[in-house]
């Protein structure tokens, strides 16, 4: 085999072996959801402890309000609720024995109408008394803030004692980052992005500390901005349990 050949073969029998190459495109972290809650009610703050950069897990206690006055408003609603039950029960048994003695003849088509009417009315009665009860009950809920998702507390408006007006033009609000899931942001331009609609894997590089990215959002019209070559929003969601501030550089290696 002469030299030419040799050289030939070597080339050949390195594209089979060598590692398929990843092309990498520098990007940064962003939170995954971040939102803004505020309360629907108005009234003085009576307990807020957790601080900022503290962890909270979904449907964890953030703030709550003075809630006695609703609390007494929704005592009395059961109370009502119970009441009007007990009327009703013993209404239906009063119906039960004009209705025999209807049957029997002893009683007036008049008689048994009015007190069909008496029990339509209770019905009613007790129909009101529950809707009441669920509105105090919602109003309570109106009194606290829970975290809809696992979450970071990133800034919060809340002090003990400070009173709330929710209909303020600038009424204070917690500020919550979604922990363990974070997207990676980068702009691309046309190849890129078909490279990365094509790729097998995405992996997300941060540090020393590698992550597979769990879904992808690409976008489908290019960035304001952008002239000559369109270049496209991307972002990529991963995972982990450890805080990555939002800014922080990183890179998706596309294979």
């Amino acid at each position: 085999m002469d030299f030419i050949q040799r050289i030939f073969l070597m080339t050949v029998l390195f594209g089979f072996s060598a590692p398929l190459l990843a092309e990498n495109v520098e990007a940064q972290v962003d939170w995954n959801r971040r939102v803004e809650m505020g309360f629907g009610i108005s009234g003085h703050v009576k307990w807020v402890e957790l601080k900022v950069g503290s962890r909270v897990a979904m449907n964890g206690q953030l703030v709550t309000l003075d809630s006695s006055l609703l609390e007494i408003a929704h005592s009395r609603s059961v109370n009502a609720v119970q009441i009007r039950e007990t009327e009703l029960d013993e209404y239906r048994a009063v119906m039960e024995r004009e209705q025999t003695l209807f049957d029997e003849g002893s009683l007036s088509a008049v008689s048994l109408d009015q007190t069909a009417l008496e029990l339509s009315r209770r019905e009613l009665a007790l129909s009101n008394a529950e809707l009441e009860l669920e509105q105090t009950s919602y109003m309570l809920e109106l009194a606290s803030l829970r975290a809809p998702f696992d979450a970071w507390i990133v800034d919060s408006d809340f002090t003990v004692g400070q009173y709330v007006y929710h209909e303020s033009e600038d009424p204070p609000v917690i500020t919550l980052a979604e922990r363990g899931r974070y997207l990676a942001r980068a702009v691309v331009d046309v190849q890129t992005l078909s490279a990365i609609e094509n790729a097998k894997e995405l992996q997300i590089i941060v540090g020393d500390n590698v992550y597979v990215a769990v879904g992808a959002r690409l976008g489908i019209e290019p960035v304001s901005g952008s002239s000559g070559n369109s270049e496209y929003s991307v972002a990529f969601e991963f995972a982990t349990n450890e805080l990555i501030r939002p800014g922080t550089r990183c890179s998706i290696s596309v294979f």
